[in-house]
């Protein structure tokens, strides 16, 4: 990979951190903040990914009405307490 000359401005204790932790993981800070990028980039696009919605999930969509104030975690609580015999 062809690389760039890139300045970064940061106060003194976050550069003497960096320079501490390159140290530790013996590489430069160069490629800690390449690595960086390149995480964040990759946890960006899998969240971005996670949240689109598929074809099978979009054609059901909307195909069970649930009545006026139906709890969620009551009635999974209920399902869970019968499954498992406990008492509520």
């Amino acid at each position: 990979m062809a690389m760039s000359k890139l300045t970064l401005t940061a106060p003194p204790e976050i550069i003497s951190l960096a320079e501490e932790q390159a140290k530790v993981e013996n590489t430069s800070i160069s490629a800690m903040f390449a690595n960086f990028i390149l995480a964040k980039t990759r946890l960006h696009s899998c969240r971005r990914s996670r949240r689109k919605v598929g074809p099978l999930t979009k054609s059901v969509t909307g195909v069970v009405k649930l009545p006026e104030g139906f709890d969620e975690k009551e009635f999974m609580s209920d399902v869970f307490a019968e499954k498992y015999g406990l008492g509520k």
